[in-house]
């Protein structure tokens, strides 16, 4: 009688792989938001981000890189499909099959002697074959790991270079209905800027330069933001 796994188990496993996954999302997005926020010269502890919003942006990052992994893997199974492919029709030709006939009497005709090796040897060719594939396990998940972290902090900064050249040229590749560029009325002062980032207290803005005054971004309360306005993009 075969013993099926108890549900109990399965809940457990099915447990500690979300827990895994879930804690992989969020130092996905934990890295590409401190990348972001540090793209811009913010120190990423002063922004207190929501776990939810963390955990979205991991799993955006997740799909972005998906898809340059998906590409490449679709690329090599083709080629790896046409290989094989081409290796079986040329085994059915005739003159494939008499040759490997012929080879296969060759050294079937010979007598090798077998000897097992000492007990020892097997057990340590044995251990030696678990460490590897346990090493090479770690290693792979070690090497996931850091290209996950670079890939989402090379994103991050992508992004901040990209909006900074748009928000200081103001010529922006926005399709909103609204325009992310606002007047903000600040301790009784309007300002134009742009929100960068936004934890429960604080806010990050990039305030475009003035006569008096260049550009700059600053953290400020949200108690001191008394009016935001945004102005329609023209259609």
């Amino acid at each position: 009688m075969i013993e099926r796994p108890s549900i109990l188990r399965e809940l457990m496993n099915a447990s500690i792989l979300l827990a895994f996954v879930t804690s992989l999302l969020y130092i996905s997005g934990a890295s590409y938001i401190n990348s972001y926020l540090t793209q811009w010269g913010v120190e990423s502890s002063l922004i207190t981000s929501n776990p939810q919003e963390v955990l979205v942006q991991g799993a955006s990052i997740w799909f972005i890189g998906g898809l340059y992994i998906a590409v490449p893997a679709v690329l090599v199974g083709i080629g790896l499909f046409l290989q094989f492919y081409m290796v079986s029709e040329i085994s059915k030709s005739p003159f494939v099959r008499r040759f490997s006939s012929k080879v296969y009497e060759i050294f079937k005709s010979k007598e090798i002697e077998e000897l097992d090796p000492p007990i020892i040897i097997q057990s340590i060719t044995r251990w030696s074959f678990q460490f590897l594939v346990l090493f090479t396990f770690l290693s792979f998940f070690l090497l996931m790991f850091y290209w996950l972290l670079d890939f989402s902090s090379s994103q991050a900064a992508e992004r901040a270079e990209k909006e900074y050249i748009e928000f200081s040229s103001g010529k922006l590749s926005d399709t909103r209905i609204f325009s992310r560029k606002k007047t903000l009325t600040i301790d009784g002062v309007e300002k134009e800027g742009y929100i960068l980032a936004n934890s429960g207290s604080m806010v990050v803005l990039y305030l475009l330069p003035e006569k008096s005054k260049g550009e700059k971004v600053v953290i400020i309360p949200f108690g001191s933001i008394s009016k935001i306005k945004a102005e329609k993009n023209a259609t």
